[in-house]
């Protein structure tokens, strides 16, 4: 999980959560002798060896930072937030679902939204090249910035919400940037 993405911390602050660590740490580790500790020749099973779960030793208060924003917010904040970015990316889905232009291409997940343009008129290879022109339009304006994926062949266009200072007003001018972009493209037939 990289709470920088969802967890309102900076950037470089990753948390790991292994139901078996010793797994993790077998198909990790790199274990010459210089780098054994005493502690692990005579109790294999005792001794936790951060250096075989990857975790970077030269940057030091990482985990601070998360703690911080746990401490200043609270589960119940950290709920808030989240929950609210669910609800914002629930109503894009809706109103991408009800456009008879576009579809949902996956079911949305938390708070992601695949979707892509699908004029009924077109053939496939045809709406793949929308979707890629839809999307550096939408890119290229600078009012908003998506991703995309390929799902069982399909090119979609990906919304997240996530932003730490995303507000409703945001995705609603996502959306109508994407239906203007869309217009456009229609219009002119590309």
């Amino acid at each position: 999980m990289n709470p920088h993405k969802w967890f309102l911390t900076n950037m470089d602050c990753c948390c790991l959560w292994v139901a078996n660590p010793s797994t993790m740490s077998d198909a990790l580790s790199t274990d010459p002798e210089y780098l054994k500790n005493v502690g692990t020749a005579s109790k294999m099973a005792e001794t936790v060896d951060y250096k075989d779960w990857q975790i970077a030793l030269s940057r030091r208060f990482r985990a601070i930072k998360l703690w911080v924003v746990l401490r200043r917010y609270g589960a119940a904040g950290m709920r808030a937030h989240i929950r609210r970015h669910i609800q914002m990316a629930e109503w894009f889905e809706h109103v991408v679902a009800v456009d008879e232009r576009f579809e949902v291409v996956v079911p949305r997940n938390f708070s992601l939204v695949c979707f892509r343009l699908r004029p009924r008129f077109m053939a496939d290879k045809a709406v793949e090249a929308l979707n890629r022109d839809l999307l550096a339009a939408v890119n290229a304006s600078g009012r908003a910035f998506m991703t995309h994926f390929v799902v069982d062949d399909k090119f979609v266009i990906r919304l997240a919400v996530g932003g730490s200072m995303t507000e409703m007003r945001h995705v609603r001018a996502a959306w109508e940037l994407l239906k203007e972009k869309a217009n456009d493209l229609i219009a002119t037939g590309c």
